[in-house]
């Protein structure tokens, strides 16, 4: 058993009284109305322990479950203990026993509300009870903060809040603060006369939490390092993710994950990782232990009381990636033959034929747009076009670099390293090469005589050369039924006068506010370059698309200034367990889906009958504003978007089973005006 070294600072001390309670309805009505218990706002006996706990798959614990404390009054949940019989994760119990408050809440604002000390609405964390040397059992608590970032670091007096509302509700024994990373344990040394007892390190060598084989190339990445890593996409699928200290979670894929240090059973990197499958383990000084192993192919084993590592060879490890993903997506290949760009009206859609063609020539975010722009009332409309793929495929065909010794085409490396077995099975390496690659596209020359044709459409489309454009992606690997591909490319403005003035120093002729020119060439080099952004490629390939047939049109339509809301609204519900309609909005310009961490959009549910909205539910608060959108304006929203359900087309056949929305992105723009910018199938299993 392991020897666990307890520091008891304030000895005898008492529990606090039970907390003021003014509602401890919530649990029981949740209840009730789910068909089973969620959760409890006491624990007043070991029949009521053991209805939430579940069993702790390791050594020193017995039973463990979750808790939230909210960090106001004003909150819209008291104290609650999780019934982890029935949710692992805080995120499902919210989102499903409380859908009027969480239906809509997003797994972003969900790290944010528990761990970020700017936004944070609710401590959260694991009640435990512990197993020590002798045998006797010991109950304590952790509190989440994010273990990558000492600044986040949970306070003396945030854990003394969460021990007193805790403790007053926990009637089995005195509860301990449990630290679970090196920066609490650094800060709990310096605490003085706490009422709670602090639990100390253990010696444990090696502990599985998820058994099993991963193939996959060692990354030695450390927790401080981590988010970088993940944001550049120089690990993945193909590797086994080692980390000097156990995070917060790992979003990307791996093979396998090794940790420095202990995780929960209910650790949200825990459980993401058992329903994937994925071995995980902790080990004892990881970084030393494998040091040898960095950058190398491997078969790595968590597994019951040991871990093993060896060599592999890239047969072994492709055969066991080509199980671990999910069923290939087949993109349509780039049809070439058109070579002029065309205005959103003017794309052919009557027909599934035409559909399909605009489909292959334009992508399908402009495609999508055409469809709908010819079906909707003009005034939701903003100006557009589309450019075709052809012109991707001129650019990558004609323009050369120097690389590894030689002067290749774009599209020569690329059918070069598409093959290539590093290149295939190394992320880190993959993404350094993809760099390099990107940083030579947006050097390049665009063709002239396609810069001199786009120059008159824009001026013919817009009457002048002094309004900003926008350039947007639309890929053949992107906006489909089967592969959403939301947020992998790159939008670029683009000032026409820019293009043509004489000079290439700012401000942009088309906006004095920024600093630097808006060239046309450059937001088509830098929609183009997209392409081979590390994350989007890594997506493609957890899918199986056939990166060779993967290229660029794009869309191009008017860049709002001073909107008023940028909004994200669904036909239904993305989660398929409310019948009402998600409305997502944000003040201004501010992203609604990508946005910045502590900043998140006014959540709306909308009953829409017969065409008409009879009910508005105002689930969350823009962080940004009291009132996004208002009545009237979400009323005529909802209206729209019966109509956009009502006349768009889907001509792929929806898996039996699946269920789809539309995806709608809206504006209001500064005169008040509602307008579509995207729509794309939303397809839920």
């Amino acid at each position: 058993m392991v020897a666990l070294a307890l520091v008891l600072l304030l000895a005898g001390c008492e529990a606090p009284p039970p907390p003021e309670e003014l509602d401890e309805t919530a649990c029981a009505e949740a209840s009730e109305r789910v068909g089973g218990t969620v959760c409890l706002h006491r624990i007043e006996d070991r029949a009521q322990w053991e209805s939430v706990a579940v069993v702790a798959d390791v050594v020193d614990q017995d039973r463990t479950t979750k808790y939230l404390v909210p960090v106001s009054s004003g909150e819209v949940l008291p104290t609650v203990f999780v019934n982890a019989n029935r949710y692992y994760l805080h995120y499902d119990f919210l989102r499903e026993a409380f859908p009027d408050a969480f239906a809509a809440l997003t797994w972003g604002q969900y790290v944010a509300m528990i761990i970020d000390p700017s936004v944070r609405r609710y401590f959260g964390g694991d009640v435990t009870e512990y197993i020590e040397a002798d045998g006797s059992r010991r109950f304590g608590f952790i509190v989440w903060d994010d273990p990558a970032d000492a600044s986040t670091t949970i306070t003396y007096d945030e854990v003394l809040t969460v021990w007193t509302e805790l403790q007053g509700r926990f009637r089995l024994g005195a509860l301990m603060f449990a630290p679970n990373s090196s920066n609490q344990r650094a800060a709990a040394a310096t605490w003085v006369d706490a009422p709670f007892a602090i639990r100390g390190e253990d010696n444990l060598a090696y502990e599985a939490y998820t058994e099993g084989v991963g193939f996959g190339t060692v990354r030695r990445v450390p927790l401080a390092e981590l988010a970088a890593a993940t944001a550049a996409a120089s690990f993945g699928y193909q590797d086994i993710l080692v980390l000097d200290e156990a995070p917060f979670d790992v979003e990307r894929i791996v093979s396998g994950i090794v940790t420095g240090s202990r995780q929960g059973t209910l650790s949200h990197l825990n459980v993401r990782s058992a329903a994937r499958g994925t071995p995980n383990c902790y080990l004892e000084d990881p970084f030393a232990a494998l040091a040898a192993w960095e950058g190398v192919l491997v078969r790595f084993e968590c597994g019951v009381e040991s871990w093993s590592i060896g060599a592999a060879t890239p047969e072994e490890a492709e055969a066991f990636w080509e199980e671990l993903r999910p069923e290939p997506v087949t993109i349509p290949a780039a049809d070439l033959s058109v070579t002029e760009p065309l205005d959103l009206l003017d794309v052919p859609t009557d027909t599934v034929a035409e559909r399909d063609l605009a489909l292959v020539r334009y992508g399908a975010k402009g495609a999508n747009l055409a469809t709908l722009y010819q079906r909707i009332d003009p005034g939701y409309q903003i100006d557009g076009l589309v450019v075709p793929f052809a012109w991707y495929d001129s650019f990558v065909r004609t323009n050369t670099w120097d690389v590894d010794g030689e002067t290749l085409t774009f599209q020569a490396t690329l059918d070069r390293w598409l093959v290539d077995a590093t290149f295939t099975s190394d992320a880190a390496f993959r993404a350094e090469r993809l760099a390099e690659l990107r940083a030579a596209m947006l050097e390049a020359p665009v063709d002239p005589a396609q810069l001199v044709t786009l120059a008159a459409v824009i001026q013919d489309t817009w009457g002048d050369d002094l309004t900003m454009v926008r350039l947007r992606s639309s890929s053949n690997a992107e906006d489909g039924l089967s592969f959403s591909g939301a947020g992998l490319y790159e939008s670029v403005s683009a000032c026409l006068a820019d293009e043509t003035d004489a000079d290439t120093q700012g401000p942009s002729l088309c906006d004095a506010d920024k600093d630097n020119e808006r060239t046309v060439s450059d937001a088509l080099r830098g929609v183009w370059a997209s392409v081979w952004l590390s994350g989007a490629y890594e997506e493609r390939d957890w899918y199986g698309i056939d990166h060779r047939l993967v290229s660029m049109a794009i869309l191009v339509n008017t860049q709002s200034e001073d909107e008023q809301a940028n909004i994200v609204g669904f036909t239904g519900h993305p989660t398929l367990e409310d019948p009402r309609w998600l409305v997502e909005s944000q003040l201004g310009d501010l992203d609604v889906v990508s946005a910045e961490p502590g900043v998140w959009p006014e959540q709306v549910l909308l009953t829409l009958v017969g065409g008409a909205v009879t009910s508005i539910d105002r689930v969350t608060q823009s962080s940004e504003a009291a009132e996004v959108l208002s009545d009237s304006q979400l009323e005529a929203l909802g209206v729209l978007l019966w109509d956009v359900a009502a006349v768009f087309p889907v001509d792929d056949e929806v898996p039996d089973g699946g269920t789809l929305l539309l995806d709608t992105e809206c504006k209001v723009l500064d005169d008040g005006r509602l307008v579509i910018k995207q729509v794309r199938p939303y397809l839920r299993d």
